[in-house]
């Protein structure tokens, strides 16, 4: 497949500048490319762009915990977070501080309450579980993309990763979102596990957004390691679909990647709960299996990992 010299994500008053420029009308095209058999339409536009970047070196730590397996201790699951946001900003007046409550505090807990579960097991899993917070996901998956890339342990003895990245703060759902729904086999892990509690699977609703791209688990994709990114559920159990994404379109217009971003007393974490308890048995799962989950057939991840395993089988 053919890729853009560059790639980038527009705001959504921008692209629909650029396709009036072009002659086009947005809302159509939007239309015809929910269809199936959509092909690509060319603007027949060029642009000049100036990029003006200051460079600042900063020093900053990725964090693991390991609780090594039973049997098969030099195979893994890897759960993680990302601890960092943007610190803080003098030139703002009033609150300086970016907190980061919902992105990435409540990933950040989640990895605690999940190593602590482990830990409380009378034995434990067969494959050992990596609890790994990272850094600089804000800057551009720095941290993960290094971890990916220098792992400490071997990347074709990973069986699976599954990253949090901002909890449910809503309340219980009917179901759970997976990012990148329909990649990997691990859909199914997830599929199973939400089956056992009365949910429901869904693709991300915003896909435009293009978040798969976007956090912690997608350098561990290009390395070929099956990884996957569940998010809250849509479908509030009490309020509904239209509800949860007009609570959430609140929060992105409002708090996110803003100082306002901090925690908030009338949060309902139950559904943060029901997605951890979720996200335990499928990491348990995988722990005491002794295959390996794989990307899904034409997934462009597959062929790296089909490659790496076969080096070391060989």
């Amino acid at each position: 497949m053919s890729r853009c010299v560059a790639e980038g994500w527009l705001h959504l008053e921008a692209a629909r500048e650029i396709f009036e420029i072009a002659g086009l009308n947005y809302d159509e095209i939007k239309v015809q490319a929910a269809k199936r058999r959509f092909k690509a339409v060319p603007l027949g536009l060029t642009a000049s762009l100036t990029l003006k970047n200051s460079v600042k070196n900063v020093t900053s730590s990725n964090v693991v915990a390991l609780i090594p397996g039973s049997k098969r201790a030099d195979e893994y699951i890897i759960y993680m977070a990302h601890w960092d946001h943007f610190g803080r900003n003098p030139a703002l007046e009033g609150d300086r501080i970016f907190n980061g409550a919902l992105d990435n505090a409540t990933g950040t807990a989640a990895l605690i309450e999940l190593a602590e579960a482990f830990q409380k097991l009378k034995r434990p899993p067969l494959r050992s579980i990596v609890f790994l917070a990272v850094t600089g996901e804000e800057q551009g998956l720095i941290g993960s993309e290094y971890y990916a890339t220098h792992p400490l342990f071997l990347t074709v003895k990973t069986a699976a990763v599954i990253n949090m990245d901002a909890l449910n703060i809503y309340g219980p759902m009917k179901d759970i979102t997976v990012i990148g729904y329909g990649l990997s086999e691990l859909d199914q892990y997830i599929e199973a596990a939400a089956k056992e509690s009365g949910r429901t699977v869904n693709p991300d609703p915003t896909p435009e957004k293009g978040s798969y791209f976007r956090s912690d688990h997608f350098p561990f994709a290009k390395q070929g390691v099956p990884a996957v990114y569940p998010s809250s559920g849509t479908d509030h159990i009490e309020h509904g679909k239209e509800w949860t994404l007009a609570k959430r379109d609140k929060y992105t217009a409002e708090n996110y990647h803003k100082p306002s971003d901090e925690f908030d007393p009338s949060w309902d974490l139950s559904g943060a709960i029901d997605d951890l308890r979720l996200l335990f048995k499928v990491g348990y799962r995988l722990a005491m299996e002794s295959s390996f989950p794989n990307w899904n057939k034409g997934t462009e991840y597959k062929a790296k990992r089909d490659a790496d395993m076969a080096a070391v089988h060989k």
